[in-house]
């Protein structure tokens, strides 16, 4: 799946060793080793060097907080293995958001013939990790647009899960630099700071024994915006269909604080071919792509009948933020299904059998972007027979120029009949049943 979602490799070099890396359009950096994490990789160099000649072991443990494609993990990794006299004990965790930058970095550590046993990736919130998870060294090109709480939640955080004498090193936009200097001062201890153009590095480590509580990785799963409110970016109520909708809406998720043109489409024609007389009480749906929770939170909404009732709705998608915030959103049992190298299997399992109806609101990357006869609407054609039950529904909602071509798509004999269109705002949405 992945080489399908990549338009462009680089070379790059980092202390002597040569890499390759494949980019998506779907991340961060699309087209080159972006500026700041170069210079974030040579100030790690010049800390192993200076490490070196104090006669210091190289850290072991390692935490690429937001990998991306996996850049700086895997040349740490690479960098650590040449360095240390055991390099079986190297260890790096990658983790991001964005499940496609799992992929990505797995697929670029194969690429670079870097061991699953040294290098693992996940899709996780910032410093996640095992329980008791410690770390030597914690990297990060940190996403400016997380969001300050969020930010500041993370210098303390991350100084409080270094192992005794650990670093953390961090590269931040200028326009942070003020800000995050300030919570270093108040929560850590600045070991050295290194400005470049339009970007600064910090390096810090852990106050003294005591200084403050003792801090624990992230963790994922019901009651996440309970245990971290800072991700929580602002409570809104919004009409879908004259249905008044409330939730929380998360940082790092899209869609902020109003539903989209894609979502009001969708809800508009649910409501058009009288969804809620279609679906059993028992059904188990899939919402992919929910954003914020605007759909799974109408669309239950909608779907209230009898209190004998026993609908689930399982959420999906590439953001673990997004699936916390549909699950945080809506008055159900929501089951998150991340892993997208599972697939099929996990969102079976996670529903018990197959689905009595499908909302899709995919990202789809520009087509122009990707290898010559990779077509993602064709991808999602073949996805959906696997999943949906005989008799079940389909809805989906794209630009409007997407959906013309994903209809004309349709693939003909795989027993897919029309039920409708709507379209709203530069969006449109369309009905299936199978």
């Amino acid at each position: 799946m992945v080489s399908h979602l990549i338009n462009k490799t680089v070379p790059f070099n980092f202390r002597g060793m040569h890499f390759k890396f494949d980019l998506s359009q779907g991340l961060f950096s699309s087209e080159s080793v972006d500026f700041g994490t170069r210079l974030l990789l040579a100030v790690f160099s010049r800390v192993l060097d200076g490490d070196a000649a104090a006669g210091r072991a190289p850290p072991c443990r390692v935490l690429d907080a937001g990998c991306g494609t996996g850049v700086i993990g895997i040349c740490a990794a690479s960098a650590l293995i040449a360095l240390s006299a055991l390099p079986d004990a190297v260890y790096v965790r990658c983790q991001d958001r964005d499940d496609l930058a799992r992929l990505v970095t797995l697929h670029n550590a194969a690429k670079n013939r870097i061991s699953p046993l040294v290098l693992e990736a996940y899709t996780e919130p910032l410093l996640a990790g095992p329980a008791d998870g410690r770390w030597d060294l914690i990297l990060s090109n940190i996403p400016a647009k997380a969001g300050r709480p969020v930010l500041e939640d993370f210098v303390r955080r991350s100084a409080c899960l270094l192992n005794p004498g650990g670093r953390v090193i961090i590269v931040v936009v200028q326009a942070l630099a003020d800000f995050f200097r300030g919570i270093i001062a108040a929560d850590a201890e600045l070991v050295l700071e290194k400005k470049g153009p339009g970007h600064s590095v910090f390096v810090y480590g852990g106050k003294a024994a005591g200084a403050f509580p003792p801090a624990e990785p992230v963790s994922a799963g019901p009651g996440f915006f309970s245990r971290y409110p800072f991700y929580v970016r602002s409570a809104v109520t919004c009409p879908i269909e004259e249905m008044p909708i409330r939730l929380e809406t998360v940082q790092g998720a899209s869609g902020y604080d109003a539903p989209g043109g894609a979502v009001l489409a969708a809800a508009k024609l649910a409501r058009r071919i009288g969804l809620q007389k279609l679906i059993p009480g028992d059904a188990v749906l899939l919402v992919h792509e929910g954003g914020q929770g605007f759909f799974p939170a109408w669309l239950l909404g909608l779907l209230a009948g009898a209190p004998g009732d026993s609908k689930m709705l399982v959420a999906s998608g590439r953001n673990i933020l997004a699936l916390e915030a549909s699950r945080h959103n809506s008055a159900a049992d929501i089951v998150t299904a991340v892993d997208l190298q599972l697939g099929r299997a996990a969102l079976l399992e996670a529903a018990g059998g197959k689905f009595a109806f499908i909302a899709a609101f995919p990202e789809l990357l520009p087509q122009s972007t990707l290898p010559k006869g990779a077509d993602q609407l064709d991808f999602l054609w073949e996805a959906l027979p696997p999943l949906l039950a005989r008799g079940g529904l389909f809805l989906a909602a794209f630009s409007s120029s997407e959906a013309e071509r994903f209809d004309r798509k349709k693939p003909a004999g795989a027993g897919f009949s029309r039920l409708g269109s709507v379209k709203r705002k530069g969006f449109r949405s369309l009905a299936y049943q199978f």
